[in-house]
């Protein structure tokens, strides 16, 4: 599914902090870039992994343009 080819596109790995469940024992999310409250879509552009730590504590902050870009970039 839509989730799985997220994970495997990003490595497994957080592109906020770099950590992997393999490396660090946490447990990965696949987070919206422009959270659903402000209208962002549920696409393959919109979404990138986060571990939990860094999802939930990014809440339904709007990351800046440039680290988005670089985000899709890696798709």
């Amino acid at each position: 599914g839509l989730r799985f080819r997220i994970l495997r596109r990003d490595g497994f790995c957080c592109l906020y902090s770099g950590r992997s469940p393999r490396k660090d024992d946490i447990k990965l999310h696949v987070d919206h870039i422009q959270p659903v409250k402000q209208g962002g879509p549920t696409v393959e552009t919109n979404l990138v992994t986060a571990c939990q730590d860094c999802n939930l504590g990014k809440s339904d902050i709007v990351l800046s343009k440039s680290l988005i870009e670089q985000i899709k970039g890696n798709g």
